[in-house]
């Protein structure tokens, strides 16, 4: 059934009251640090009430942001619907979708390769086909089709983004809209989600495996919808029996090492220890559905890099923290805790006074080709100037941050990833500068990913600092 858009709220609750122990959250913020690790916010749900939510800024819990593969359990989501509306089965085969699509010689295994096996992450292909298809040039489903299937589906798990793509493509092929439009009415309207971008390959379909820009508060919906077995607010969005097989362990992962990475994959839902299950996402997003505690825990992160912490020891943190802390009953109240700054999202420290300055730089891999800097009114506009096709202008505020909202972004925070969602997208950055001694430091926060970057500009360099703790690049400046 189609739903227009119905604006929703969660109510909230003092975290004492639904049996969350304010203490456990805050020593899990305190534990992260320890570890390096760049969290940026979380949301705690239990018993149908937000029982802690907070985020440091300049983020906010509405910013739509680049989740990464959590857009993967929305896209099996949009299979779930399409199922329960008829559409197709898990049992149809792939090559029953893209007749006009198949190689000359369709071999055995990719005639046996199902709806479940995408789902299932149980191609038959023996490494992931991700750096094969994903490319600038379109027909993707056409070069996916034709790589060798080296397995038979079903017997090898490969964790395997473009078969994400696949189901993407067959939501288009089924209904003649990008996966996004479909999803509308049929899930974002209902549970109040609205200002959904989700990037598109060369022929116009959604990513499907990555690329859905949605908020830390979307993705706590989703995962009250599956906690609440397909219903929201009362009403039935996704059949019990999709959300039990979904949520299910469907393909065999034991040979990875990690606790949380070995226990488990059903349909684009990673099982988790405890008898949890989550949406998983690069870089630390996540939705934990924990059925055995009636919660749902949102975990918005940049983790990697050189020191930056790991997935895995964001998980280890999480079960002997915040999960040991909830339960069953409500318990005395403390006082909630809150998320404090991390020091690499204050703004930058030194003075307002700067000078009218361009430069040009040397080639590199952030494609930044020249900045103009001119003193604004309380604040400095730097226009920065990327590829031949783009070039903007952002506001920097002093001592603060300044929301810039660009239609095309000329830089991206995380260089050599097709999926960074910011080059020639739509993107929010907050943006902040300081001069100290001479130097000036913009920091640009780009609020719709989980990235940022500091610029530093002396007199015969430039120097770029990602937040995901990499080395930093020094640019000459010609």
């Amino acid at each position: 059934m189609l739903t227009k858009f119905t604006p929703f709220k969660f109510e909230t609750a003092i975290p004492e009251t639904v049996g969350v122990d304010s203490a456990a959250i805050a020593e899990f913020e305190r534990a992260i640090r320890e570890k390096n690790a760049v969290h940026q916010g979380y949301m705690v749900w239990k018993d149908g009430k937000l029982a802690a939510s907070s985020i440091v800024s300049p983020y906010r819990i509405t910013d739509k942001r680049h989740v990464y593969s959590v857009s993967k359990s929305w896209t099996a989501t949009a299979i779930g619907i399409a199922v329960d509306e008829g559409l197709l089965t898990v049992e149809d085969t792939v090559i029953s979708f893209f007749p006009d699509l198949l190689p000359e010689n369709v071999s055995e295994n990719l005639a046996k390769m199902k709806v479940k096996h995408l789902l299932s992450m149980n191609t038959g292909h023996q490494n992931d086909t991700f750096g094969r298809i994903a490319t600038a040039e379109p027909e993707w489903a056409k070069r996916f089709l034709a790589l060798p299937v080296e397995n038979e589906p079903g017997t090898h798990f490969c964790y395997n983004t473009t078969a994400t793509y696949m189901l993407s493509a067959i939501i288009t092929k089924l209904t003649g809209m990008r996966m996004a439009d479909y999803l509308r009415p049929r899930l974002f309207n209902p549970l109040g989600i609205e200002g959904v971008i989700w990037d598109e390959s060369p022929e116009g379909i959604n990513f499907g495996g990555w690329g859905i820009h949605v908020s830390a508060e979307d993705i706590l919906k989703l995962g009250v919808l599956y906690l609440n077995k397909g219903v929201w607010n009362g009403k039935r969005i996704l059949s019990e029996a999709w959300v039990e097989e979904a949520t299910s362990s469907v393909s065999d992962n034991s040979k990875r090492t990690e606790p949380d990475w070995r226990v488990g994959y059903g349909y684009q839902i990673w099982r988790c220890q405890n008898n949890c299950y989550r949406f998983d996402g690069a870089y630390g997003q996540y939705g934990i559905i924990c059925p055995n505690k009636n919660c749902v825990i949102v975990l918005i992160s940049e983790l990697g890099g050189i020191i930056g912490g790991s997935m895995q020891d964001t998980m280890n943190i999480f079960w002997d923290t915040i999960y040991a802390g909830i339960h069953e009953c409500p318990l005395p109240i403390k006082k909630s805790c809150d998320i404090s700054a991390h020091p690499y999202l204050e703004p930058p420290c030194g003075t307002a006074e700067v000078t009218s300055r361009s430069v040009r730089c040397e080639d590199n891999k952030y494609d930044i080709k020249a900045l103009d800097i001119t003193p604004a009114e309380g604040a400095m506009a730097l226009t920065v100037y990327g590829t031949d096709r783009y070039a903007a202008q952002l506001i920097c505020a002093h001592g603060e941050w300044e929301y810039n909202k660009l239609d095309h972004c000329p830089i991206r925070p995380c260089p050599g990833q097709l999926d960074d969602g910011e080059i020639g997208m739509p993107v929010e950055i907050a943006a902040s500068y300081a001069v100290d001694n001479g130097v000036l430091t913009v920091s640009l926060m780009f609020v719709t990913s989980p990235h940022g970057m500091t610029l530093t500009l002396t007199d015969d360099k430039l120097t770029v600092t990602p937040t995901l703790k990499v080395a930093p690049t020094e640019i000459g400046l010609i």
